[in-house]
């Protein structure tokens, strides 16, 4: 039975590790895809010059309850996301539940630096009261958990090194390979 973590985390005790649920963050094409679908049968309206017609009032009417409806659908949809964290002794898990699952596995002593930090954007914007949980492993940085609060990010942390304990240091041949090209540079 899942129990609250923090905030909007929910957690539970798996037989060898924790299973962590938590809301995932809506994309940019998401919510671009909802104000289209809101907005069309007002731009139907304009086209079509309104309602002075009454058989076009009508199909208009209908048109905009249906785009409505696919709306109210889009949007149920985007609030039911969930983002799903399984860590054992062995391997972490990390799952989108919408619209398609989505899964990313790592064994975990290929990973290491457990880390927060403030969300930045692509154009280099950084948002402090928005923390990520990311991790570094053999196939690069990822992103755990976006979006969260100081506290939750703690929490999930909290409960991730109490299952496997995540070394901060760099594997030698990650630090063999930096090296090779350091001297390259000159």
């Amino acid at each position: 039975m899942l129990e609250t973590l923090a905030g909007r985390l929910k957690w539970e005790r798996t037989e060898d590790g924790i299973r962590v649920e938590m809301p995932e963050p809506a994309s940019f094409a998401d919510i671009f895809a909802i104000v289209f679908v809101t907005g069309l049968p007002f731009v139907i309206y304009g086209l079509f010059g309104g309602f002075d017609d009454p058989a076009r009032s009508w199909t208009l009417a209908l048109v905009g309850a249906v785009v409505l409806f696919l709306a109210i659908t889009l949007g149920t949809e985007l609030v039911g996301r969930k983002r799903l964290i399984i860590l054992t002794s062995v391997d972490l898990t990390v799952t989108n539940t919408h619209p398609c699952a989505k899964s990313r596995t790592q064994l975990t002593y290929t990973i290491w630096n457990l880390r927060s930090n403030p969300r930045v954007t692509l154009t280099g914007k950084e948002y402090p009261e928005q923390i990520q949980v990311e991790i570094d492993s053999t196939s690069g940085t990822w992103t755990i958990g976006s979006r969260l609060t100081e506290a939750e990010a703690a929490a999930l942390i909290s409960k991730m090194m109490k299952v496997s304990v995540f070394p901060e240091w760099i594997p030698a041949y990650k630090a063999a390979v930096s090296q090779e090209s350091g001297s390259l540079r000159g």
